[in-house]
């Protein structure tokens, strides 16, 4: 790999399988010993897998965005965005506007869950990182919990999951990287690092999270049934999300949010890389 830190470094992604029905024994004794007849195939190295077109990494020249399933991370900050299994609540049914704080065994079994599902990405190129991450958000929406985790040169990591899932249903939707290199933000500055839709549990999950200016105090944004979502702000970072796919094309189009600061005023800004 080139070490010109100009160059961006994306990560494959891993697709988990979905589990939404019982496992068939037969079909799965057939599929295996088709796949331990076959030959494996070689790969080229100036290639990415395809195996699911509707999944397959695209880079936005434009952009400088990667798009995986549908929800784009910022490739300067070199992110990848893992798809999640079916788990407890599908339909979202539990899902809040605005966002409680996780506290005591939740919260620490949120993180934890976080760092571990991050551990091997990237051959576990961020390991170090990891470890010694604080934890700046730690939310819940209904079922689901959301933590945001920050470390030294702008490495950031964020875990969307159903925390009423069982182990073995149990996924995480989110992104971990770090920028080439970190501009310090405006005091009233907003930049999103990881923004876009996806899905998980087969339904589309629209979410936004990265870095506020000093003075911002609060970031909305108001949906299409005109319900005010309300983001978690907290030391430094923002992130909130929504059911359905209306972030979609935000990469493109930006998305306006609603910013608060800290002397009580508050403006539209577009949300955007």
């Amino acid at each position: 790999m080139k070490s010109d830190q100009r160059l961006d470094t994306l990560l494959r992604s891993m697709d988990a399988a979905e589990q939404s029905s019982p496992p068939d024994p037969i079909r799965a004794h057939a599929d295996l010993n088709r796949i331990l007849s076959s030959q494996p195939a070689i790969a080229s190295s100036s290639t990415l897998p395809d195996s699911h077109e509707s999944n397959k990494p695209k880079i936005r020249q434009r952009r400088r965005a990667l798009t995986l399933a549908g929800l784009a991370a910022a490739v300067t900050a070199g992110f990848v965005i893992m798809p999640a299994l079916s788990g407890g609540d599908p339909a979202f049914a539990t899902w809040t506007a605005a966002p409680g704080t996780l506290t005591g065994s939740d919260r620490d079994n949120a993180v934890s869950d976080c760092r571990n599902s991050k551990q091997n990405v990237g051959g576990g190129m961020y390991s170090t990182e990891l470890s010694a991450a604080e934890v700046a958000i730690a939310e819940r929406r209904g079922a689901w919990v959301t933590v945001v985790l920050t470390g030294a040169d702008g490495f950031e990591a964020t875990c969307t999951t159903d925390a009423t899932a069982a182990w073995f249903r149990k996924g995480i939707i989110g992104s971990i990287g770090k920028p080439a290199n970190v501009t310090a933000l405006p005091a009233r500055g907003i930049a999103a690092t990881q923004l876009g839709t996806g899905v998980i549990a087969d339904k589309p999950i629209s979410i936004a999270s990265g870095r506020v200016g000093a003075d911002v105090t609060g970031v909305s944004y108001t949906n299409a049934d005109k319900e005010e979502v309300l983001a978690t702000v907290a030391k430094g970072q923002f992130a909130f999300w929504l059911p359905g796919n209306e972030l979609q094309n935000a990469t493109d189009r930006g998305v306006p949010v609603h910013v608060t600061y800290s002397d009580g005023s508050s403006e539209i800004q577009l949300l955007d890389f």
